[in-house]
């Protein structure tokens, strides 16, 4: 994140067109796309897509696996191959780069889409994750925000002591 990073916060309803594009608010658009046209976007939990800044999403990315590059040369993860495999496995489908087209328009590939669970013409909603911005099924949100309420006063806390 750099100095002058705004958190992505606020939640907007959309339909997905019949070749699965939807529109970003206009206001995420530039952040997603600083220095690109294009944003990363990655699978997060069945029924939620996220997208991030392809430089930062990069970033962490190469990071992780220079480390685990790193582990592995070693001998360090030797007894663990079945979790390194799972790891490349999930590494291997989780994300894709994609363009934001002109007014702010993304287009979901095929292989989020199953993920995401969500047909041509159906809702979605758009919710600001602080360093990214998610897209969910809303049976999917309803479901992860009423388990996650209750503990959102001691989450803030502690992460603004």
């Amino acid at each position: 994140m750099t100095d002058s990073f705004d958190l992505f916060l606020g939640e907007w309803p959309r339909t997905i067109d019949d070749r699965f594009r939807l529109s970003l608010p206009p206001e995420w658009v530039e952040p997603l796309a600083v220095d690109t046209a294009n944003c990363t976007l990655a699978k997060e939990r069945p029924g939620c897509l996220s997208l991030w800044n392809t430089k930062q999403w990069q970033g962490w990315l190469s990071n992780g696996v220079e480390l685990l590059q790193s582990k592995i040369r070693s001998g360090r993860l030797d007894r663990r191959t079945e979790s390194v495999q799972l790891v490349g496995r999930l590494l291997s489908t989780r994300h894709y780069t994609l363009p934001i087209a002109g007014r702010g328009r993304i287009a979901i590939p095929d292989a989020f889409r199953e993920f995401l669970g969500v047909e041509p013409g159906g809702d979605v909603l758009i919710v600001g994750a602080a360093v990214c911005v998610e897209i969910w099924r809303p049976a999917s949100w309803s479901q992860h925000i009423g388990d996650q309420m209750p503990g959102f006063r001691q989450l803030f806390d502690q992460l603004t002591e």
